[in-house]
């Protein structure tokens, strides 16, 4: 097998699972609630993101202009 051909298998044997899992994941819902203000920013407000999949867990982040 020639060098480019492992390379190609090892590179699908480490992302190959990880693909899999996030497609298992199917988005239920998202709910934005209100968390208070984001730094430096005049009165901009802070949302906290929270997406809810069937069969993962759910995933939080927070919304606020990159510094």
């Amino acid at each position: 097998m020639s060098m480019l051909g492992k390379l190609a298998d090892r590179l699908l044997a480490t992302v190959a699972p990880t693909t899999e899992v996030e497609a298992a994941c199917v988005l239920i819902s998202t709910v934005r609630t209100p968390a208070g203000y984001c730094a430096g920013a005049d009165g901009i407000v802070r949302y906290k993101i929270t997406r809810n999949y069937d069969s993962c867990p759910a995933r939080v982040t927070y919304s606020c202009p990159r510094q």
